[in-house]
């Protein structure tokens, strides 16, 4: 059995689908290296280039991204 630790307890509140999965080899994450996945990002920040030059004055909002339903 695993170590609960602190930040393995914080992934479980989050999701405990996570909290399962996390670790077991057969469900790596493999997104690191996806070129697809690279170039949706590269998108978004060209995106918000284009909204900074439509409105200069806007209030630009920090933190983290939210993907996902209901969120």
């Amino acid at each position: 059995m695993k170590v609960l630790s602190k930040s393995r307890f914080k992934l479980g509140l989050e999701c405990p689908n996570k909290l399962y999965f996390t670790g077991k080899k057969e469900y790596a994450n493999t997104k690191n290296e996806d070129s697809f996945l690279a170039a949706l990002a590269k998108e978004g920040f060209q995106a918000e280039a284009l909204a900074r030059m439509h409105y200069p004055d806007g209030v630009f909002i920090e933190g983290e991204p939210c993907y996902g339903y209901g969120i």
